[in-house]
């Protein structure tokens, strides 16, 4: 008698989508970019240190605003709450669902 098994998805394993993107905007950040952009780099600096792999990838300026990739998504949240710490504003996460990947949005209008 032969058994068939059924293997659904079990060998391949799915790519989790891993990092964040902290996308920022508001007349406040026309005001203070270079302060906010400093805070995010020294963020990601500390990170960095602790472990390699989580860091900044990349700052721009997009759509009136600033938009930052994140490898980590801890770092992303982490960069978030400082925003709202040191500066006020608001802020918004969103997780993908199954996935390590956050999208902060960060906003102070004055």
């Amino acid at each position: 008698m032969k058994i068939e098994r059924h293997y659904e998805d079990f060998m391949e394993p799915k790519k989790v989508e891993e990092g964040g993107l902290i996308r920022l905007s508001g007349k406040f950040l026309l005001d203070h970019e270079e302060e906010i952009v400093n805070l995010i780099k020294h963020e990601g600096r500390i990170a960095e240190q602790r472990d390699p792999a989580h860091r900044v990838k990349s700052i721009e300026k997009k759509n009136g605003g600033i938009e930052v990739e994140i490898t980590d998504h801890n770092l992303a949240l982490h960069i978030g709450k400082a925003l709202t710490h040191a500066y006020k504003g608001k802020h918004e996460y969103k997780f993908l669902k199954g996935e390590k990947y956050v999208e902060v949005d960060w906003q102070r209008d004055l």
